[in-house]
């Protein structure tokens, strides 16, 4: 009798090799998730680690997004610095990721995806290559390939981006621009 083979799941390896684009969370992801007001204004920090991997990721030529449920003008601020799309207020992120993709005409299988928490879930299990933080809850490390050293925050984003980056082989060739005065 003939056994049926069931497909193995794509190693972490394979899936960053797969990787054109990157969808990131904000709060917990591209800052540290803590909320801080003053009055009625919010105050964010971004991580200028973060800001330079995504510019790497760019000139990679990936399409680079962020998605945030809660958005405002400190993340409006910061997506128009880096010159990446900005899906803003959205809390089903299933729905919003699968958008992106679709407007990028990449299947999800070539976009990674960095969250924290249980919003991030349905574009997590999407994505082809589904990373998170250290500090993220439990159910969201679970379903991860791959966990940053880097709190949200801290630079995780760009831990993650160099890590893929290595993987492609495209790292070196990078460095090697900013080493000879063309990598801006």
């Amino acid at each position: 009798m003939a056994r049926l083979m069931t497909p193995r799941p794509p190693t972490v390896a394979e899936r960053m090799l797969a990787v054109r684009g990157l969808v990131c969370d904000v709060d917990g992801v591209l800052t540290d998730g803590k909320l801080n007001y003053f009055g009625s204004d919010e105050m964010k920090s971004f991580s200028v680690l973060d800001g330079f991997g995504i510019t790497l990721a760019k000139q990679a030529g990936w399409k680079v997004a962020m998605l945030t449920a809660r958005g405002g003008p400190a993340v409006e601020r910061r997506a128009k610095e880096l010159d990446i799309e900005l899906v803003s207020g959205e809390r089903n992120k299933g729905v919003a990721f699968a958008a992106i993709c679709e407007r990028w005409a990449l299947p999800t299988a070539n976009v990674a995806y960095i969250g924290d928490d249980w919003l991030d879930l349905p574009a997590l299990v999407q994505a082809g290559l589904a990373a998170t933080v250290p500090n993220a809850a439990a159910a969201v490390r679970q379903r991860a390939h791959w966990l940053a050293t880097l709190n949200g925050g801290d630079g995780a984003v760009r831990e993650m981006i160099e890590a893929v980056l290595r993987v492609q082989g495209r790292l070196d060739e990078l460095v090697q621009r900013y080493l000879t005065g063309g990598g801006s």
